[in-house]
């Protein structure tokens, strides 16, 4: 890791953390089959359980089958240089970001949970270039927070504090170097 502006950061997924997230998506598996599969008197209720646990079940199974495969993979999650920044922590990633694009970075709360957000200057050119259900994701969390991209903790090791303070400090530099009209003649 490092904090040059000469050099690159790069973050790996937390081993640890990827681990209690694939726990506990485990148990919600778990609690959507036993949701499924248990014996109600009532019709009503059976039914109710039944669509609840499968639910339950889906969207529980792919956060266990993401987290599982943060773990095993090498890949960094995110990367920070003086181009930009490369968001892949999480399904919802943005890939490749360079700071010209960017609009404003802040760090806001959602659910108990710090977050980064990143405002793009062109939020609809990036929003096409995303495909199927991540791109409604990527609406929804738009129209919720004004953030086109956000970052959690879950797969970083740096605080995110740190990350944040890194991010506006290369994203400043990058700006003063990048003046809209100066370099778009060359």
């Amino acid at each position: 890791m490092s904090t040059s502006y000469e050099q690159q950061h790069v973050e790996y997924p937390s081993r640890k953390r990827m681990g209690w997230l694939a726990a506990g998506a485990a148990l919600f598996v778990a609690a959507g089959f036993f949701l499924m599969f248990s014996d109600s008197s009532d019709t009503g209720d059976s039914v109710i359980s039944a669509v609840v646990g499968l639910v339950s079940v889906l969207f529980f199974g792919l956060c266990l089958a993401y987290s599982l495969v943060k773990m095993i993979k090498k890949e960094p999650s995110f990367v920070v240089n003086e181009q930009g920044f490369v968001d892949s922590s999480s399904y919802t990633s943005g890939g490749f970001i360079p700071w010209k694009d960017v609009e404003n970075i802040f760090m806001y709360e959602l659910m108990g949970q710090s977050m980064i957000g990143v405002k793009l200057k062109d939020e609809q050119a990036f929003l096409d270039r995303q495909t199927g259900v991540k791109r409604k994701l990527m609406t929804v969390n738009t129209q919720m927070v004004d953030a086109t991209v956000s970052i959690a903790q879950s797969s970083l090791s740096l605080p995110l504090e740190q990350l944040y303070i890194m991010m506006v400090g290369r994203w400043k530099r990058a700006s003063e170097v990048y003046k809209p009209g100066q370099h778009d003649k060359l």
